[in-house]
């Protein structure tokens, strides 16, 4: 049985998903508590199943980025698959954008695999 990824956010990416939330929450029907487990819900399906979004950028780095659309949201995304066939790798989520953004992928950066992106104890989720 496969085992999911090992999750970790940048600073940045928290910060953009509470900025997500306050914003829909600035509306009178926004419902931020509903649109924070939207998010939640597609942090989990990220990492049960990162390969299921293609690679869409491709940055002179090597770094791969995939998008994965949660209601009105985009969670931006690398996935550093492991060597062992049953452990899911890491993902490393980069940014969480509107979806009506022209570029969900500008701006975001291009950091590496963190060095113990492989170590199970490197898991840390929102």
């Amino acid at each position: 049985m496969k085992m999911p990824a090992d999750l970790s956010l940048t600073p940045r990416a928290r910060r953009e998903i509470e900025d997500c939330v306050q914003f829909v929450g600035r509306f009178p029907r926004g419902k931020p508590a509903e649109r924070r487990d939207d998010l939640l819900r597609g942090l989990e399906m990220i990492r049960e199943s990162p390969g299921r979004n293609p690679v869409e950028v491709r940055r002179k780095t090597g770094i791969e980025l995939r998008k994965h659309y949660v209601r009105q949201f985009a969670i931006i995304y690398s996935w550093f698959p492991s060597d062992d066939a049953r452990a899911g790798g890491e993902v490393s989520i980069r940014a969480v954008r509107h979806r009506r953004a022209r570029n969900v992928f500008f701006g975001v950066r291009e950091i590496g695999a963190p060095e113990n992106a492989l170590d199970p104890s490197h898991h840390r989720m929102v």
